[in-house]
C-alpha cells in the first residue's frame, strides 16, 4: 500500500467513528495535505433510508468563491456537478469548462486559489449521491501512477464519508424525524436559510399564521422556548440543512440513474 493510501485509510478509520457533521468536516480537513491541496468540499443528497430526503454541503472553500457561486446560480451549469451525475469514481477538472459561464466560473476558481482540482462521485446502495472534491493552487498528481493512487484514495474516502454522513443523519432522524412533520421541517429549513416568515408562507402556499404555528410546534418538539431557538437548534444539530445541494436538477438526475 502506498503512503498516500495508508494515510487515507487512517482518515477513513477516523471518519467511521465520527458522530457529528462538525467531526466529519474536521476529518476531511485532515485529508487535504495528503492530497497536496488547500480546500475540500463534500456534498450529498440522502437516499431512501432517510425521509424526507436531506441535502447538505460540508466545505472549506473560500467564502468569496461560495458567494460568487450562489449569486450566479452556478449549480445550474457547473460542469463538475454535471460530470458527477454522469459518472462514478474520481475525475480531474481539466477540460471541463467550455461555455462563457463555465469559463467565468473557472476564472473565479483560479482567483481564489482553486485552479487545480478533482472530484469523486459515489452512489450508495440506498440511492444516495455524494460528491467529494479537493482543490488548490498547485498541480495534483502529475504522473499517471500518482493519479491512480489519488483516484483510489478518493474513491475510498468518498464512499466511507457517504456512509458516515448517512449514519449521522439517520441517528438524528431517529430522534427528531418522527416528531417533526414535513411541513415543520420545511419551515425550519426555509427560514433557517434566511427567508422571512411571509416568504416561507408564500413558498409553502400557506398563511403566515400557519408558519408561526409550525414554528411553535417545532419549538415544543425540540425542547426549546422560542421560534428562533427552534430554528437555531434545527440548523446546529443538522436536523435541516440551509444550503441545498445542488438546488436544481438533482432529483431528475438521480431518478434517471435509478430508472
Amino acid at each position: 500500500m502506498s503512503d498516500r493510501l495508508h494515510a487515507i485509510a487512517e482518515v477513513c478509520i477516523n471518519m467511521g467513528q465520527t458522530q457529528s457533521r462538525a467531526a466529519v468536516r474536521e476529518t476531511l480537513k485532515a485529508a487535504i495535505p495528503i492530497f497536496g491541496t488547500s480546500f475540500v468540499l463534500f456534498g450529498m443528497r440522502t437516499g431512501r433510508s432517510i425521509t424526507p430526503p436531506r441535502q447538505l454541503v460540508i466545505t472549506t472553500y473560500p467564502k468569496a468563491w461560495q458567494d460568487y457561486y450562489d449569486a450566479n446560480n452556478a449549480y445550474a451549469f457547473d460542469p463538475v456537478i454535471n460530470k458527477a451525475f454522469q459518472s462514478e469514481g474520481a475525475f480531474r477538472w481539466d477540460g471541463l469548462h467550455h461555455d462563457p459561464r463555465q469559463l467565468a466560473l473557472r476564472r473565479e476558481s483560479v482567483r481564489n486559489g482553486m485552479e487545480f482540482g478533482f472530484s469523486c462521485a459515489d452512489r450508495g446502495s440506498d440511492g444516495s449521491l455524494a460528491i467529494l472534491s479537493f482543490c488548490g493552487g498547485q498541480p495534483i498528481a502529475r504522473e499517471p501512477d500518482q493519479w491512480e493512487q489519488v483516484a483510489a484514495a478518493a474513491a475510498l474516502l468518498t464512499s466511507v464519508t457517504n456512509k458516515a454522513v448517512t449514519r449521522i443523519i439517520e441517528a438524528t432522524a431517529k430522534t427528531f424525524g418522527k416528531a417533526l412533520s414535513l411541513s415543520e421541517l420545511k419551515t425550519l429549513e426555509i427560514i433557517g436559510a434566511g427567508h422571512t416568515g411571509k416568504q416561507a408562507a408564500a413558498i409553502l402556499g400557506v398563511k403566515p399564521r400557519t408558519i408561526r404555528y409550525y414554528l411553535d410546534r417545532a419549538a415544543e418538539k425540540l425542547g426549546v422556548d422560542t421560534r428562533k431557538e427552534a430554528i437555531l437548534k434545527a440548523v446546529a444539530d443538522g436536523i435541516v440543512d440551509t444550503r441545498e445541494f445542488p438546488p436544481a436538477g438533482f432529483s431528475s438526475a438521480t431518478a434517471k440513474d435509478e430508472g
